[in-house]
């Protein structure tokens, strides 16, 4: 059956949900809120099977029926437009970070009951993390001892906020996913701010977890290359994506307790590369919907993310 669905906020980010909904054939209509909509003429012009508002008050007004919503505005706009959301038993997609602090993901929580509570932690819905996951779960490349997330690139600094809160939300939520969503025990970091920023420009953050396993986030928006890359070291094989070539490789790689190096060479693993992740996380949404308790990026997931950002906030 399809789905009704509304979108707030049209920017940078909120323009390719736009794209995506207007795209896919599970979706019956799209409802577009945004004050400033109309600074862009080509939107209505370019989506002319949505609907356009400039407050969800408005929305409301017309007495439309809408069965989700996805929320990819400022992020000190999330929680109150997700808590209006859900007060009006709607299913509910929030951009991340999904609110500001553990306080508010809990109000959140409770007022979800029965629907759908998910972060748009976008890595999670991409076909190359899939597939390694289900290498990983398989015991393949053995238990999991040290899991490394890079983001680094010449890219967008922002004046507002630090490049960890900005950019490694990401790297958490990967590195959560592949800890099955442990807390963690620990966490230490370095932060560098070498430019006339007022925030770091680098940070690397160091996170312990039980049985001695570790990761390791290292970000940056100030860095000559562009690097997106996870590294997972297991006791048999370590597993290395490589998101700007979009390949994964299996190494097959481990030292004994005797300190002998074994490398039985490199393996080429396929995955489907043709499905955006965007695509995906948005179908995944509304299958959420039939059971909102699969859903991978939901609660739990979000709540050891905001922990991580919450302590790296009081250091």
């Amino acid at each position: 059956m399809q789905k009704s669905i509304i979108l707030f906020g049209v920017g940078y980010w909120g323009k390719n949900h736009l794209r995506e909904l207007s795209l896919n054939e599970r979706v019956k209509s799209v409802f577009v809120i945004d004050p400033y909509y109309d600074k862009n003429p080509d939107l209505v012009k370019n989506y002319p099977d949505a609907l356009f508002f400039k407050s969800y008050e408005e929305f409301l007004n017309k007495q439309l029926k809408a069965d989700g919503a996805i929320i990819a505005t400022p992020p000190i706009s999330h929680f109150d437009i997700a808590k209006k959301c859900l007060n009006h038993n709607l299913h509910v997609l929030v951009e991340k970070p999904m609110v500001e602090n553990l306080k508010q993901l809990e109000i959140l929580q409770n007022l979800a009951k029965n629907k759908v509570l998910m972060s748009g932690h976008t890595y999670l819905y991409n076909p190359a993390i899939k597939k390694i996951k289900q290498i990983v779960d398989s015991g393949v490349i053995g238990d999991i001892m040290f899991i490394h997330s890079q983001r680094l690139n010449f890219g967008i600094m922002r004046d507002n906020i630090d490049v960890f809160e900005s950019l490694a939300p990401h790297d958490i939520s990967l590195v959560q996913f592949f800890m099955n969503d442990k807390p963690h025990e620990k966490i230490s970091n370095e932060k560098s701010n070498y430019t006339f920023s007022p925030h770091n420009d680098f940070s690397s953050t160091h996170i312990e977890y039980q049985n001695n396993v570790f990761a390791k986030i290292d970000v940056s928006w100030y860095y000559p290359e562009k690097v997106r890359k996870l590294t997972i070291v297991g006791k048999e094989k370590t597993i290395v994506f490589d998101d700007v070539e979009k390949k994964i490789l299996l190494h097959n790689i481990k030292i004994d307790s005797n300190y002998n190096h074994i490398n039985d060479g490199i393996e080429d693993i396929d995955f489907d590369n043709d499905l955006s992740p965007l695509t995906n996380e948005i179908n995944s949404f509304i299958n959420y919907f039939e059971d909102p308790q699969r859903c991978i990026t939901g609660y739990n997931h979000t709540k050891n993310v905001i922990s991580v950002l919450e302590y790296y906030n009081k250091k």
